[in-house]
């Protein structure tokens, strides 16, 4: 099965969104300033900055701004040709 392995949440108010997921889930923010970007830790990471925890994901957070305008979920797959080809012949059904 193919695993949710990163998302991204943009924000208009990125230092308020910050505060609310690092309140409200005890979330890790690493601001990166010069790319107008933060590292969001859901859970403990290691040296390659992979999640400790099985089965947890861990994120970013950046400025609302084109053409990242709502939220991104990024999946890893195997063979992302074989993932569309399955995806089209299903929808053509």
């Amino acid at each position: 099965m193919d695993k949710v392995v990163h998302f991204e949440i943009p924000a208009d108010d990125v230092a308020r969104a910050q505060k609310f997921y690092k309140t409200a889930f005890g979330w890790k923010m690493n601001s990166i300033p010069e790319m107008g970007y933060t590292l969001v830790s859901t859970v403990d990471s290691d040296k390659e900055r992979m999640p400790k925890t099985p089965g947890a994901i861990n994120g970013g957070m950046l400025k609302r701004q084109a053409p990242v305008k709502s939220p991104v979920i990024t999946i890893n797959v195997a063979n992302i040709e074989k993932i569309v080809r399955k995806s089209s012949n299903r929808a053509a059904s």
